[in-house]
């Protein structure tokens, strides 16, 4: 698995975000078996790219193969079941963190993390967190290096495409932390004492964040819908 990565496939591990973030394999990509997950793949993950998926079970792969029948990733170059520990043959196991949007509050207050909303431009339109970075997940493979360095705090709309784009961030070596959260929990966390509002984030010098208004609020606050 590990030369699989080193060659530059996508290693798709399949398990669910808190077992993937516990501990897979280095350089893996996290798209848990639910949902929209042939979608989120899809969008992701260049056209005619090879695949290895990882899954629990063979129940869980072939599942998954069936779903991937629907796009164009109906035969990956590999299939295997089990565990991150077979997977990475007694190799270290690589980890990150979840964290809910109370966290991340917290965090803006103590410093100054990097905030990555990778939902689609429509959402983000509609309601975001004012100084975070906007890359759709779609557009983040190819614009990784456009976020500056420090810690990453990575959001979507449920949880489910930020633990994709946190392990894609993490195979590239970033420290980041997954927002396993729903995004209406976002505007009491920033309400909060103001925690957003108040934090260092909205210095004009902190990772290059403007101190702009984004429709009339304060920024670091979460703009209303």
């Amino acid at each position: 698995m590990r030369r699989r990565v080193e060659a530059g496939e996508w290693v798709i591990d399949l398990r669910d975000r808190i077992a993937f973030a516990a501990g897979f394999l280095p350089g893996s990509v996290s798209f848990p078996m639910e949902g929209s997950f042939a979608s989120y793949l899809g969008w992701t993950v260049p056209w005619g790219a090879p695949l290895t998926l990882l899954g629990e079970t063979p129940e869980q792969v072939a599942r998954a193969q069936r779903e991937l029948a629907r796009i164009w990733a109906d035969r990956p170059a590999a299939v295997v079941s089990g565990g991150p520990a077979q997977w990475s043959a007694g190799a270290p196991l690589a980890s990150l963190r979840l964290a809910k949007f109370g966290g991340l509050a917290a965090a803006m207050t103590a410093g100054c993390p990097v905030v990555l909303d990778v939902r689609r431009q429509l959402e983000w339109a509609q309601s975001h967190i004012t100084g975070a970075r906007h890359i759709p997940l779609h557009d983040l493979s190819g614009r990784a290096g456009d976020l500056p360095p420090g810690e990453v705090w990575v959001h979507c709309q449920s949880g489910y495409r930020a633990i994709v784009a946190a392990s894609l961030l993490a195979g590239r070596g970033r420290e980041v932390v997954s927002v396993d959260d729903d995004f209406d929990n976002a505007a009491a966390a920033g309400r909060s004492a103001q925690i957003l509002a108040s934090s260092r984030c909205a210095r004009a010098t902190c990772s290059g964040v403007s101190p702009s208004r984004v429709s009339g609020a304060p920024h670091g606050t979460v703009q209303p819908r």
